[in-house]
């Protein structure tokens, strides 16, 4: 028995040995999906790096609370994660990975108000309490974005859960790992395309004295990401 476990061992370390993901790189399908998710995620990166910059001068308390960015951070960190997790034909763990984006990213934009938030145990009591917010509740064009995060939600709880055999990854696919899928990561794409426009739109819109602090070229970055109908109220136009 020790032997076969060794052989197989010796066997995976040659395939970590000659792992790559070269070959990717001239698939034009996998290049266009990349494009997509690069694009929403690079902006919640510089949204990101520019709060920090306003974090180390110490002005932070004109944003949000120092507690509120690490949930805002690990946020955009699972994205980040979901995002690499594409390459590798990972689609369930990227799947995996946006819910608890989604889950850190309304704890972070919530805390500031319901101060406990992280403390829920009940996802469901969560979502409730935070639609409840006078943010939400008072604007129909907010909870529209609230709602559209709570649906991706719901469909990700399907993959959590193995809802159906559709959400069931096969395990077939460790014969060929990696291998690029493209029904897979269109869907994982899509994800992506509607969480991060979301999230910063609601961040700017909280927050919104702050954004127009920013460096002028990472606020055109961050507006290519957000929703036409919401970029006049962003920059006070309306």
């Amino acid at each position: 028995m020790s032997r076969e476990i060794k052989t197989d061992f010796e066997g995976l370390l040659s395939f970590i040995e000659s792992y790559n993901l070269r070959y990717l790189v001239s698939d034009i399908e996998f290049k266009n999906s990349v494009t997509q998710q690069h694009k929403k995620y690079y902006a919640y990166l510089v949204y990101l790096a520019e709060i920090q910059d306003y974090a180390g001068k110490k002005n932070f308390s004109n944003i949000f609370r120092m507690d509120q960015l690490s949930y805002i951070k690990e946020s955009c960190s699972d994205i980040g994660t979901c995002f690499f997790s594409t390459f590798h034909g990972s689609y369930k763990s990227a799947k995996l990975l946006l819910r608890s984006s989604i889950e850190t990213f309304l704890k972070g934009f919530s805390k500031d108000e319901i101060v406990n938030i992280d403390q829920e145990t009940s996802v469901y009591c969560m979502f409730d309490n935070i639609k409840k917010m006078k943010f939400f509740s008072e604007d129909p064009q907010m909870l529209s974005l609230f709602n559209k995060i709570h649906q991706a939600y719901k469909l990700l709880c399907r993959d959590v859960h193995t809802a159906t055999e559709h959400n069931m990854a096969n395990i077939s696919a460790l014969n060929y790992f990696p291998t690029f899928n493209k029904s897979e990561a269109e869907t994982v794409c899509k994800y992506i395309f509607d969480l991060v426009p979301c999230y910063l739109t609601l961040l700017l819109l909280k927050y919104n004295d702050q954004f127009h602090k920013f460096h002028h070229k990472n606020k055109d970055i961050i507006m290519t990401s957000i929703p036409k109908e919401y970029r006049s109220r962003i920059n006070n136009i309306e």
